[in-house]
């Protein structure tokens, strides 16, 4: 519209220019002849009259051939313009150029020079070429001199605007800071002309051209300085609709208006990402798309009304602390959350006591009620938004746009089933994941791919929880091993030792189903793999906790093969977990692995170097019970204690009977004092039984005890 209005303005000015010119030698000729022929009266009329060789000169020297020539030149250059022949429009502009030059005729010779610098505006766009924005900001600066010299106040400001819609153009091609703020300070001298009282369209309109000049700026300067500055500029050019909102209501508001709505939105979206009171920024996102939505509908803006949902999904998501990119997190974060309240109130109970205790654990389980509900809320409203969105975007229509809306809604059905434990939620997670992927193929789009088999892949471990578990983890296995195909260890080093460490817990969790053995050696290798990557000085947490699972692992394979190198291969690895699970910064942990350590050493005890390894195995049952103590772990104390006798029991055996004899009647003492009679009575008489052994041996009543009767020792939570 801005466009036509400035050539159709430049065409009126044109044919005034002309016909004060034409007037102006028309009235010349006129007087001339008058003057002729009153001082030749007496002279016959037939040697009045010039030859033709002199009319023809006469013509050349007033100009009228140039003049009308050029007058076609701009005309048939306002055509090819308009019908895109933007190099004969050049060409046609150029030779009007000849006549109308700066001098004799300055306003046409600044409006042909709009007109050029709009065309090289226009090709830069369409060739992505930097070399047309430098001829246009040229060509726009010489008609701004000439439009500055004339006083042409309006005219200044149009080109103004021009110059700062080039000047944004070259900044996002450049990536330089400079021409943002060129583009900033051109729009700026416009609106010294174009205010809101007079000129209330350019107004919005430069205006919204601010915003959108700061909102790029962010990606590479200020991001929240920018940002703020873009909504500031957004919301000014939205008070004119405003006021017609106020006058005639909502259902006239012109398109822009919702254009500018949703840069808002957009706007307010980046800031809720970066802002750490967000909340407010989420809201404001949300009810710019929201007012977009009332002018860009399904029917009359389809294409706008599925981009503007697809992004409400997206904050939708991001409230309910979900989405970061376009996947989801760790799948052990999602099982963990799936068993979240469980945890919770399983912690508490063994340190909290009365009803202030009570009162805590009512408090807590209160909050995540309010929170659940909340994430619940926000994710039924991303799943609407989606849906709506793929209304209008179809498998055979707009089938990138499908399937990244079919991804976000697979994640949101996949959260709020691990909220809602409906199985119904995992399946249409699942569905949407497998629509996504009619698009994203191996070949084409391998990126995208790997991600939604990631996807899948969590949905499938998740609904493992609630059903057909063998069946679902092996399609969680499939789908990371799909994964895999993309993720290489050179290529994406990250993504392949987060899919491997996902891949050694699900092949962990398959071998309490079938093949223990097979699949334990498939985790352990899956593990091995992820800490090609995960090293204790980059990534120390990682580090930590896979070597604490593989400890773990080659425990429970010991326990299937009865190979004594698999509790070497444990003890190893649980010591190197130790250098990150300390007692000063993770005391449950360290006594939890100290506890599995001691228990290893015992068992290796009975294949070589016997003495040795009961010590190390007492030692490590020692350091545990630094944490576990008989007040604020009584389970946990009393399973250590036992052990302790055990091992104590075992190496008096072998060295210093008598007093490693004492030292393990202490131990069982220490466990009675949890284990007893009334409480737990097969554990009580256990202990009983064993003390007993060691008082009868001591007494000398046996020379030979058999040891078999044992408590349960702490095992390895798989």
């Amino acid at each position: 519209m801005l466009f036509e209005a400035i050539l159709i303005a430049t065409i009126i000015l044109f044919l005034v220019a002309i016909y004060k010119i034409s007037t102006k030698r028309r009235n010349h000729l006129t007087e001339k002849k008058a003057e002729e022929n009153d001082e030749a009266s007496v002279v016959p009329y037939e040697e009045s009259l010039p030859s033709f060789p002199q009319i023809k000169k006469e013509i050349i020297k007033e100009e009228i051939y140039p003049i009308s020539r050029a007058e076609e030149w701009f005309h048939e250059g306002v055509k090819n313009q308009n019908i895109g022949n933007y190099d004969d429009a050049i060409s046609n502009y150029s030779k009007a150029l000849e006549v109308f030059n700066q001098k004799e005729y300055p306003p046409i010779f600044a409006a042909i020079k709009n007109n050029i610098g709009t065309i090289y505006r226009r090709l830069a766009s369409t060739e992505n070429s930097k070399s047309y924005l430098y001829k246009a900001v040229k060509v726009y600066k010489e008609a701004l001199i000439v439009y500055a010299n004339l006083g042409y106040k309006t005219e200044l400001a149009m080109i103004q605007n021009n110059l700062g819609v080039v000047y944004h153009q070259l900044a996002n091609m450049a990536n330089k800071e400079k021409f943002f703020y060129d583009a900033i300070k051109s729009f700026k001298e416009a609106l010294k002309v174009y205010d809101i009282g007079d000129h209330p369209l350019e107004y919005t309109s430069i205006q919204n051209n601010i915003g959108n000049v700061y909102r790029d700026m962010a990606n590479i300067v200020d991001e929240k300085k920018n940002l703020l500055n873009a909504a500031s500029a957004y919301n000014e050019a939205l008070k004119i609709f405003k006021i017609m909102t106020k006058l005639s209501g909502r259902n006239n508001l012109p398109v822009e208006c919702a254009s500018i709505q949703q840069n808002l939105g957009e706007v307010y979206s980046r800031l809720a990402k970066i802002e750490k009171n967000r909340e407010d920024a989420i809201s404001m996102a949300i009810e710019s798309f929201y007012n977009a939505l009332e002018i860009y509908n399904i029917n009359t803006h389809p294409s706008e009304y599925a981009d503007i949902q697809t992004q409400i999904g997206g904050m939708h998501l991001f409230m309910a602390g979900i989405l970061q990119e376009n996947n989801l997190k760790d799948v052990s974060y999602y099982i963990e959350y799936m068993k979240k309240r469980k945890t919770t109130k399983k912690s508490t109970a063994v340190r909290s006591t009365g009803a202030q205790g009570r009162k805590i654990e009512e408090t807590k389980g209160h909050i995540v009620d309010k929170e659940e509900e909340t994430r619940k809320e926000n994710l039924s409203h991303a799943i609407n938004a989606y849906k709506e969105a793929l209304k209008v975007y179809t498998l055979e229509e707009q089938p990138m746009e499908y399937a990244v809306t079919q991804n976000n809604l697979g994640m949101s059905y996949c959260v709020l089933a691990g909220i809602t434990k409906e199985e119904e939620d995992f399946y249409n997670a699942i569905e949407a994941y497998n629509e996504a992927l009619k698009v994203y193929t191996l070949e084409e789009q391998p990126m995208e791919y790997a991600v939604t088999c990631t996807n899948l892949a969590i949905a499938y471990s998740l609904l493992s929880e609630l059903s057909n578990r063998e069946e679902n983890l092996a399609n969680a296995i499939e789908s990371y091993n799909e994964a895999l195909k993309v993720y290489t260890l050179e290529e994406q080093p990250m993504e392949y030792a987060t899919t491997q460490n996902n891949l050694g817990m699900l092949y962990w969790m398959i071998a309490e189903l079938a093949d223990r053995r097979g699949n334990l050696i498939n985790a352990i290798n899956a593990y091995n793999e992820a800490l090609k990557v995960y090293t204790l000085k980059e990534y120390p947490s990682e580090y930590g906790s896979i070597n604490k699972n593989l400890g773990k692992m080659h425990f429970t394979l010991f326990e299937i093969t009865g190979d004594d190198d698999e509790l070497s291969s444990a003890i190893e690895s649980y010591h190197k977990s130790l250098s990150i699970y300390t007692l000063e910064n993770h005391p449950e942990e360290y006594a939890e692995i100290h506890t599995n350590v001691g228990n290893a050493y015992r068992e290796l005890s009975n294949f070589s170097d016997a003495e040795e390894n009961l010590s190390n195995s007492i030692d490590a049952f020692q350091e545990a019970l630094k944490v576990y103590t008989l007040e604020e772990y009584p389970s946990e104390y009393a399973t250590i204690q036992n052990n302790l006798g055990i091992s104590y029991r075992n190496l008096a055996m072998r060295t210093d009977m008598f007093k490693n004899f004492q030292k393990a009647m202490e131990a069982y003492e220490e466990a009675l004092k949890v284990y007893t009679l009334k409480k737990y009575p097969h554990e009580y008489a256990m202990l009983q039984n064993n003390i007993g052994n060691i008082y009868a041996i001591m007494a000398g009543l046996k020379t030979k005890m058999s040891f078999d009767q044992e408590l349960p020792m702490l095992s390895a939570n798989m």
